[in-house]
C-alpha cells in the first residue's frame, strides 16, 4: 500500500470541532447507500440498482460469510439462499443494469464493493480460506472488467471485506486476505471493518478482542496493498472513531505508515428499519464528524476531510 499522503500543515477546515465539520460534508447525493443483501433475485437486484439512481460514490453490497455453495465457493445471505460466486456476479450485474437504466445524472458513478465477511470462519482450514479469497478476487476482477466494458463511467467494481476481531481468529482472516491480495489483477478492497475491543486510550499495539492487536487491524485494513479503509463508525459515543485514530497513531509512530481513511460506514438506515441499535445508530454525518474530529486531535493523524460517507440498510 502506498504510504499516506503527506499531512500538509495547512489550516484545518474540517473537524476542528465536531459541529464545524458539517460545513465540509459532501452533497446528499454523495452519501451513498450500502446494503445487506437479503434479497438477490434478478428483479430485486435491478430494482435496488434503480432505487440508487440519484447516488454517486463508494458503496458496498454486503453478502455474508464465506461458504461452499453448489460444490464451489460462495457466500451466505440473510434470509435468502446462499449464492455461489457465479450467482453473486449475476446479482451485482443486475444491480448495475438497474442503476445504469435509471441514473439521473450522466456524471454520476457508483464504485461498488462486493462484500464478504470473516464471520464463522474459525472452523475452516487456512487452505480453504486462501482459495476462497482467490475466488473472490477472480469474481471481482471479472465484474470490474465487465463493468468497464459495458458500463464505462457508470459503475466500477471492487471487493469489500467486513472483518471484525470478534468474529474470527486473526490467522483465519489473514489466510483469506492472502488469497485475495496475491491474486494477480485483483481490484481494490474496501475495509468496511471494526476494531472490536481495541484500545481507546493508548497507541502501543494494545490488544483487541479475540487475541487481535492494533497491528493486526492495521495490517488487514491498510498494509495489504488493495485495502481502502472505510471503517464502521456506528457508536454514538465516538468510541469506534477513537479506536481507529489510535490504530492510525500507532502505525504512524511505530511503522511510519499511518492510515489514510477513505470513508466511514454507518448503519442508521438499517437501525431505522429493524431497531435494536441503541447507541450504535450514528447518522452518516455523525460518523464522518466523529472520525474527522478524533483524527484531528493529534497532528500525527490529522486528516482534513474523509471523502466517502456510506450508510447501510437492508434491501428487504
Amino acid at each position: 500500500m502506498a504510504r499516506r499522503p503527506i499531512r500538509w500543515l495547512l489550516p484545518i477546515l474540517c473537524g476542528v470541532l465536531v459541529g464545524a465539520a458539517a460545513g465540509c460534508h459532501q452533497p446528499v447525493d454523495w452519501i451513498a447507500n450500502s446494503y445487506y443483501m437479503a434479497r438477490a433475485t434478478p428483479a430485486d437486484a435491478s430494482q435496488l440498482g434503480c432505487s440508487n439512481a440519484s447516488k454517486t460514490g463508494r458503496m458496498t453490497l454486503f453478502f455474508g460469510a464465506p461458504t461452499t455453495v453448489n460444490g464451489t465457493y460462495g457466500a451466505t445471505l440473510w434470509g435468502a439462499p446462499d449464492r455461489d460466486t457465479n450467482q453473486v456476479a449475476q446479482t451485482v450485474q443486475d444491480f448495475i443494469r438497474g442503476y445504469a437504466w435509471c441514473r439521473t445524472n450522466p456524471g454520476y458513478r457508483l464504485l461498488i464493493g462486493v462484500g464478504i465477511s470473516n464471520s464463522a470462519i474459525d472452523g475452516l482450514s487456512d487452505e480453504w480460506l486462501t482459495t476462497h479469497g482467490q475466488h473472490w478476487a477472480l469474481l471481482t476482477t471479472y465484474l470490474q472488467q465487465w463493468a468497464d466494458a459495458y458500463y464505462p463511467g457508470v459503475a466500477r467494481v471492487n471487493a469489500a471485506w467486513d472483518f471484525e476481531p470478534s468474529w474470527s481468529a486473526y490467522s483465519k482472516a489473514e489466510a483469506w486476505m492472502h488469497g485475495y491480495d496475491f491474486t494477480p489483477g485483483r481490484p481494490l478492497l474496501y475495509a468496511n471493518s471494526s476494531a472490536d475491543g481495541c484500545p481507546t486510550q493508548t497507541a502501543t499495539n494494545g490488544f483487541c478482542n479475540n487475541g487481535w492487536s492494533q497491528h493486526y487491524v492495521w495490517h488487514l485494513a491498510w498494509e495489504h496493498d488493495p485495502s481502502i479503509p472505510i471503517p464502521q463508525i456506528y457508536r454514538t459515543d465516538g468510541v469506534q472513531a477513537r479506536q481507529w485514530q489510535l490504530i492510525d497513531l500507532w502505525a504512524t509512530t511505530f511503522n511510519g505508515d499511518g492510515v489514510w481513511f477513505y470513508g466511514t460506514l454507518s448503519q442508521w438506515g438499517a437501525c431505522a428499519q429493524v431497531g435494536g441499535c441503541t447507541g450504535t445508530d450514528n447518522s452518516p454525518h455523525a460518523a464522518n464528524d466523529q472520525l474527522i474530529w478524533w483524527l484531528n486531535t493529534d497532528s500525527r493523524t490529522t486528516q482534513g476531510q474523509v471523502e466517502t460517507m456510506t450508510d447501510v440498510s437492508w434491501n428487504s
